[in-house]
């Protein structure tokens, strides 16, 4: 893909915003669960408008501005369960989620950040509804930082944690519905220097930074739970933010569309423009809004600064890391399921469950069955670890065979209160002893003759599997067979 283009030549200058929600109990300001609302509809509804204000240095940011005069209706559905005043903006926000605070400190030190002796919290002015309030809150915890890539070192230039945005139910040009569930949810937002060589170096460092963040075993898992805002420019071009890549395999490509656009423009005389465009799936972008100053910020005036002491920071674990945990998991599970295994958001899962059962099978199924499920449109966030080690169990004690984990965990995806003894009952995949395989066996041979007589082998399996695919596994069905026909 980046083959076409020489990136060097054309000057090209590439940073990345990392965003990531974290795994905590509570919300960034406020005692209210972090995670989605278990409400089939919202307790109420709450109608705003909003309006640009200035920042700290008195002027009022362009794309605040540019959402203001828009003059959109904002409508906010609540959900008692996840959401209270805070969320509203009816209640002054309250000490800092200590637990997300240590974790977005880990990050920073994992990152070889400067940790600062006070960390302050900032109001950033955005006025699209996201935010009840007008303004997200964020603070700097760590500066000056970098990883080590393929193409060199990259600079990290802050980390910061703040507040998750509400989420866009429905949209159109008068009107903006959103749910306040997801408002709040700790967010870790990692941005980068203009250190990218090319797309696909891009994508290398949104990786190698994705799982540093999930080292840490406090990432959200799910669609959305990560999103990549990418920072571009070229000469003679201007620099575009493209904000909402949620696809690491997507990058390249959005970037290499960019760098095109930016191009044509050139080529026809004109001066690109700088501003903030959106993702689509197919890796083309569109306007948003003009791109953000630093106009938009200001202090936090209802929180406190937090200081940090050498010991603290010194006293801050780092954990093992995803590459380390590979070369880990190679020895017992081989290199190929491995690889998989340490980029899939079911790792804390899997080793949780790998100590108590088969570890390939476990890999497997978190890596192969899984991702076959969700590509035949399962939704598979429904499935709990729960779920998972009552399945391996009875793989375990003979109750059914490895090879019906997929059906019983289409099942689940579709019913998650279901029992699975229900299930097994249901889709009557209960194992078998070694003589009622026998028996099937031997109705096979009465049936066709002719394939025990010439001990066509594969044949034979093939009818057998017929009949106990999901039942049995096939290892002990050829071994069967292989006795019987005397192989």
């Amino acid at each position: 893909m980046s083959g076409e283009i020489d990136y060097q030549k054309i000057g090209f200058k590439c940073g990345l915003e990392i965003h990531n929600r974290l795994a905590v109990k509570h919300k960034l300001f406020c005692k209210c669960p972090a995670r989605f609302s278990k409400q089939e509809k919202p307790s109420f509804t709450v109608f705003r408008k909003l309006r640009a204000v200035p920042g700290e240095t008195g002027e009022i940011d362009v794309a605040a501005e540019f959402e203001f005069l828009r003059d959109r209706d904002y409508i906010y559905y609540v959900y008692e369960d996840t959401c209270c005043l805070v969320e509203l903006d009816e209640e002054p926000p309250h000490e800092i989620n200590k637990e997300a605070l240590f974790v977005a400190l880990q990050i920073a030190k994992m990152l070889n950040c400067e940790i600062p002796e006070e960390i302050h919290v900032m109001r950033k002015i955005i006025i699209d509804g996201s935010n009840t309030s007008g303004f997200q809150r964020t603070a700097i915890v760590g500066l000056n930082g970098y990883i080590e890539t393929s193409k060199g070192k990259v600079r990290i230039n802050t980390v910061c944690l703040e507040e998750e945005s509400a989420g866009i139910v429905e949209k159109n040009e008068k009107k903006v519905i959103y749910r306040l569930d997801r408002l709040g949810i700790p967010l870790i937002e990692i941005s980068t220097a203009p250190d990218i060589k090319d797309p696909e170096h891009a994508k290398e460092v949104a990786e190698k930074i994705g799982m540093i963040i999930r080292s840490t075993g406090k990432s959200q898992r799910g669609i959305g739970v990560t999103r990549q805002d990418l920072n571009v420019s070229i000469t003679h071009g201007a620099r575009v933010e493209i904000k909402g890549v949620q696809e690491l395999e997507l990058i390249p490509k959005v970037l290499e569309n960019e760098v095109k656009r930016q191009l044509e423009i050139i080529k026809k005389g004109e001066k690109p423009k700088p501003e903030t465009r959106v993702a689509k799936e197919n890796g083309l972008t569109e306007f948003m809004r003009p791109l953000s100053g630093g106009e938009r910020m200001y202090p936090e005036t209802d929180i406190p600064p937090i200081k940090i002491s050498k010991e603290f920071i010194e006293s801050i674990p780092i954990p093992e890391t995803l590459e380390s945990k590979a070369k880990r998991f190679e020895k017992v599970i081989g290199k190929e399921l491995a690889e998989q295994i340490v980029k899939s958001e079911y790792l804390h899962e899997f080793e949780q469950l790998s100590a108590k059962f088969n570890p390939k099978l476990v890999a497997r199924t978190f890596t192969v069955i899984l991702k076959s499920l969700k590509r035949d449109g399962y939704d598979i966030s429904k499935l709990s670890t729960k779920h998972f080690e009552k399945t391996f169990e009875f793989v375990e004690k003979g109750i059914i065979a490895k090879e019906s984990i997929e059906e019983i965990l289409k099942k689940l995806c579709e019913n998650p209160e279901k029992s699975i003894e229900k299930i097994i009952e249901e889709l009557g995949i209960k194992s078998m002893d070694e003589k009622e395989i026998e028996k099937i066996i031997d109705e096979i041979f009465e049936k066709y003759p002719y394939l025990k007589e010439q001990k066509r082998f594969s044949a034979i399996m093939g009818e057998a599997m017929k009949i106990l695919r999901g039942k049995v596994d096939g290892k002990i069905v050829a071994e069967i067979i292989k006795k019987k026909l005397c192989l």
